[in-house]
């Protein structure tokens, strides 16, 4: 069976992380980029993930991964990734016994710095099989700030007039986990329901930078849909104690601030 041949080129910076080296005095900004372009043709998924160093220290052993239609898909890994220097992961897979609609895709890009720290990073979108089906849908999923655990919380809205069966899944690099990356659930006819996925930083470093991704998956007849929702994750950076406590140091200063002043206002107003 033959399909129209059409293509998706999404783009996004999904990974910042900033690295206090021992044997240098300055920090450096580890920045990875993706660049995606989607091809079907022929009942088959072309996959071109490229990927850019767009910060100021090298990549090391990088490797993309894909994410689709229940497959995963690896590349080769690349040795180095030098400072905006780019490499192109190509993927190819069948579409077969698929339903036509919109599948979600995800790229998982893994790597490492010069300290051999490992690190992941994610980016997500749909692609069109057949003909295309748009998502009834709305979803929002709201931006994180945690230590070790937190709570990321994505609202889903259905305008339609008929209930829907979701299945939400959550991509998350590997650095993050999750206790249940599927929820299942049904949302009524013009009904609304918020989702909170669990995350726990397994191995983020304080100050580091995350999209994540959830898409909303359902059947309409013999159409699938698809909803994606982004969120930011950021890792709180670990504060000293002196920053930690600096209101309080403020709140004394003031109030010896205060008493100081009194006291030379009384020993003015006694000697007159």
């Amino acid at each position: 069976m033959n399909y129209k041949s059409f293509s998706i080129v999404f783009s996004s910076m999904f990974f910042i992380l900033v690295l206090a080296y021992n044997s240098t005095a300055i920090a450096g900004i580890l920045t990875i980029s993706t660049q995606t372009t989607v091809r079907v043709q022929d009942g088959r998924l072309f996959i071109a993930a490229k990927v850019q160093n767009t910060g100021n220290v090298p990549a090391y052993d990088v490797q993309a991964c894909v994410v689709a239609v229940g497959r995963r898909l690896r590349g080769p890994v690349k040795p180095l990734l030098g400072v905006n220097e780019t490499d192109t992961f190509h993927f190819e897979t069948s579409l077969s016994g698929t339903k036509k609609g919109r599948y979600p895709l995800t790229v998982i890009v893994d790597f490492h710095d010069a300290n051999d720290y490992p690190f992941s990073a994610v980016s997500g979108t749909t692609f069109q099989y057949g003909e295309n089906a748009n998502s009834d849908l709305l979803c929002l999923a709201h931006d994180l700030i945690m230590d070790k655990k937190g709570g990321l919380r994505c609202e889903i809205k259905n305008p339609g007039f008929g209930s829907k069966n979701i299945r939400a899944t959550l991509a998350l690099p590997k650095e993050l986990s999750t206790p249940q990356p599927q929820i299942d659930f049904r949302i009524p006819s013009r009904g609304e329901i918020n989702q909170v996925f669990q995350i726990n930083n397994f191995s983020a470093l304080p100050g580091a930078i995350y999209p994540v991704f959830c898409y909303f998956e359902y059947n309409s007849g013999n159409m699938h849909h698809t909803a994606v929702a982004r969120s930011v994750v950021k890792i709180r950076k670990k504060e000293n104690w002196f920053r930690r406590t600096r209101r309080f140091w403020i709140a004394v200063a003031a109030v010896l601030g205060l008493s100081l002043f009194l006291y030379q206002f009384k020993r003015k107003f006694v000697s007159v």
